[in-house]
């Protein structure tokens, strides 16, 4: 993690100075294309609301070799706001060039940016015991934003995805996965290297029979992680380093209308939410039979929001240990621990050195 975190400040600054720099152009009246603005607002946002879903705490003024005091945990929701500001920025931008792809991806942003600010409530201050007592999200100006960009979708299975290949750049979670070997699919979602058949020698390879998150009403492997995971074409297992990674998706933009449904009482809507995402899958239909709603939800947020860094929220709210965490864990003794600022930044940030306890969590 330490090694990571170099990169998601690096990402925070780069969009920062890209912004100014950008915007003073514009303002100049030399800016060759208003889109490259209004496509760095959107690499801002999604970046800041990064940092929010992840960490407890983070230095956002540090510029280069400069240090900034950071945030504090209790100042973090300020995150999802910067994120909120840049895309309605970029959203006016792509509106008067009349971008309609780039109008629809910002929109997306800014409902999940709405979203975790809403959802960041509900565990700060720190909550005593898990779960949560009102776990759910009803955020009118989310609900809003998520159903105008399904509006301005082209497709029903939207997806704003990151694409590598060997002439570009890799992902580091797919060399740890599938080459370096230091990490795995967790057995939530796949079971345990070589109980059942599907290994391969050496039984370090998920096989499709391996797949153990099953559809809660049709009983089969959940047909959205196997694509994700064992695609012929872009599969994460399949493409070493070089899988695409979703970042935004119609499929959460349903689930942000669904879960406000529900948080209202309006089992209808959220029915017909969920189930909108559902036929992308060609699934069953959820009637309110069989399990209870909250448990569709998680469900569905789960297998949709795969290795997209969304979801740590969810294992405290609803009080579902990931499977890894140990007992006496901090993940467990203090519900709502986010990752921490790294010992790297600890040991550079002179604020944290000259006081620790600035740079530390809940």
């Amino acid at each position: 993690m330490d090694a990571a975190f170099f990169y998601v400040g690096e990402a925070r600054w780069w969009s920062d100075e890209t912004i100014k720099r950008l915007k003073g152009f514009d303002a100049a009246n030399v800016l060759p294309d208003r889109n490259d603005l209004a496509r760095t607002y959107l690499s801002g946002a999604m970046i800041y609301t990064i940092i929010g879903n992840l960490f407890d705490n983070f230095p956002i003024g540090s510029d280069r070799t400069t240090a900034a005091a950071p945030l504090g945990a209790a100042k973090m929701d300020s995150v999802y706001k910067v994120a909120i500001a840049y895309a309605t920025s970029g959203i006016a931008i792509a509106q008067a060039t009349g971008d309609k792809d780039l109008e629809l991806t910002l929109t997306a942003e800014r409902a999940v940016a709405r979203y975790y600010l809403a959802l960041w409530a509900k565990l700060n201050p720190a909550p005593a015991s898990v779960p949560v007592a009102s776990p759910l999200v009803n955020d009118a100006a989310a609900v809003a934003d998520a159903s105008a960009a399904l509006a301005l979708a082209g497709t029903a299975d939207w997806r704003y995805q990151f694409h590598y290949d060997p002439t570009t750049i890799s992902t580091d979670i797919g060399f740890e996965v599938n080459e370096r070997l230091e990490m795995r699919i967790g057995s939530t979602y796949v079971y345990p290297i070589c109980t059942v058949s599907g290994c391969a020698s050496g039984g370090k390879t998920v096989a499709v029979d391996s797949l153990r998150l099953k559809d809660p009403l049709d009983n089969k492997g959940d047909p959205e992680l196997a694509r994700f995971l064992l695609n012929k074409t872009e599969g994460f297992l399949k493409k070493t380093r070089y899988g695409s990674l979703t970042f935004l998706s119609a499929r959460e933009l349903h689930l942000i209308v669904a879960e406000a449904a529900l948080a209202g009482g309006d089992n209808a809507g959220f029915q017909n939410a969920i189930n909108a995402e559902r036929a992308l899958d060609s699934l069953t239909a959820y009637t309110g039979a069989g399990p209870t709603a909250l448990a569709m939800l998680h469900y569905e947020r789960q297998r949709n929001l795969f290795m997209q860094g969304k979801r740590l929220f969810d294992e405290y709210r609803f009080g579902t240990n990931a499977d890894l965490w140990q007992a006496g864990s901090e993940a467990i003794t203090k519900p709502g621990t986010f990752l921490p600022i790294t010992i790297s930044e600890r040991l550079a940030n002179s604020f944290c050195l000259a006081d620790p306890a600035s740079c530390g969590g809940h």
